[in-house]
């Protein structure tokens, strides 16, 4: 399934920088510190997973990344510049945020302001995650998991340099969440970009990633940066070298999970 790790071959694509992010709560004015110390270097086309505790801020990391919020003394750059969020992201949220009076197709237009964006893209993207006879059918008609597809597709139609998936598998039973882990991997192989996938799901960051990065508890900061070994073909949770790797992990950091290392 996963190509071969480029970490220690290309020049640094990707880089994320926050000194800190808080929140403040409008009602009692107290303050809460979500993330801090944050300095990430990823690869160009590099698939990188997060793990960390639940609220820990992985969202919000994603969030700044992708420019909804912003933190403090920021610097999210690819190649020594700032990023234009329009031209560089595509972002795939926990729900497929379709709208309900659009056809599957119609959604995916949806983001198409560019002409340069042709009929045909879509159409590839169509056939290729095997919803070209649904292009006509609204949201409510078909699968949950076909409407994450969808969502997929919507966020990669603009060929995105960076990928953001903020646990676009969550709540989906097994087959189908590894069917789509098939659509998503045969698209990253044959276009590769830089990937950014968070999960809660350990067993997922393994079979999916070539890099875990784990958060600590809140204000969250990476505790552990991994370099994923298993290098299966099968696309399925249950894979033995995925449970190897998981079992390998466990026991060296019982507490990774928690955020402890």
């Amino acid at each position: 399934m996963r190509g071969k790790y480029r970490f220690g071959d290309k020049l640094l694509n990707f880089k994320i920088e926050i000194k800190k992010k808080s929140f403040t709560n409008d009602h009692d004015k107290s303050s809460v510190d979500v993330l801090k110390d944050i300095d990430i270097n990823i690869k160009s086309n590099e698939f990188v997973c997060i793990v960390g505790p639940s609220g820990c801020g992985k969202t919000t990391l994603m969030n700044i990344i992708g420019g909804l919020i912003e933190g403090e003394n920021q610097k999210i750059i690819m190649d020594g510049k700032g990023l234009s969020i329009d031209e560089n992201f595509g972002y795939v949220f926990q729900t497929s945020r379709l709208l309900p009076w659009l056809t599957v197709k119609e959604n995916i237009e949806l983001v198409c302001e560019d002409e340069n964006i042709t009929k045909d893209r879509i159409d590839s993207l169509l056939v290729s995650f095997r919803l070209k006879e649904f292009e006509n059918y609204y949201p409510k008609s078909i699968s949950g998991g076909m409407r994450r597809k969808v969502s997929l597709a919507r966020a990669l139609v603009r060929n995105p340099k960076i990928l953001l998936m903020d646990e676009p598998f969550v709540s989906l039973d097994q087959p189908t969440a590894e069917n789509l882990y098939e659509v998503l991997t045969n698209y990253w192989k044959k276009n590769p970009i830089t990937v950014i996938l968070i999960t809660h799901n350990l067993k997922e960051a393994i079979l999916l990633g070539e890099r875990i990065l784990f958060f600590s508890k809140r204000p969250a900061t990476v505790v552990y940066d991994h370099v994923v070994k298993s290098k299966s073909d099968k696309l399925a949770i249950d894979d033995k070298g995925v449970e190897d790797e998981y079992m390998f992990l466990k026991k060296k950091f019982p507490s990774l999970l928690e955020g402890l290392i």
